[in-house]
């Protein structure tokens, strides 16, 4: 949802958690197996929070704690599960340690 038909990317979701750091996720889900990005591919080796999460409007909480997941043709449904697994269990670890 969110894109218009035709010019969206099917193969790619952004997901975000509000309250996180999106490179903090990306390095708890390496060490869980799971491959993720906190920008766009091309501006993988940028620090600056994404100028295109930015322009869609979304609230700086979202775009700081934005991960951004891409699958191929190859990606298996188990593999799909396991990283959803990955993400819930490292994304409550993480929260355990959010002062609110």
């Amino acid at each position: 949802t969110g894109g218009r038909a035709g010019l969206a990317a099917p193969h790619i979701i952004n997901v975000s958690f509000p309250g996180l750091r999106g490179e903090v996720l990306v390095h708890a889900l390496e060490e869980r197996g799971v491959c993720a990005s906190t920008g766009a591919a091309c501006s993988s080796r940028r620090a600056a929070p994404s100028h295109v999460l930015r322009a869609m409007g979304l609230p700086a909480a979202e775009v700081a704690g934005a991960l951004r997941f891409s699958f191929s043709t190859f990606t298996t449904e188990a593999e799909v599960d396991a990283a959803v697994a990955a993400v819930a269990a490292a994304a409550a670890e993480l929260e355990a340690f959010v002062r609110r």
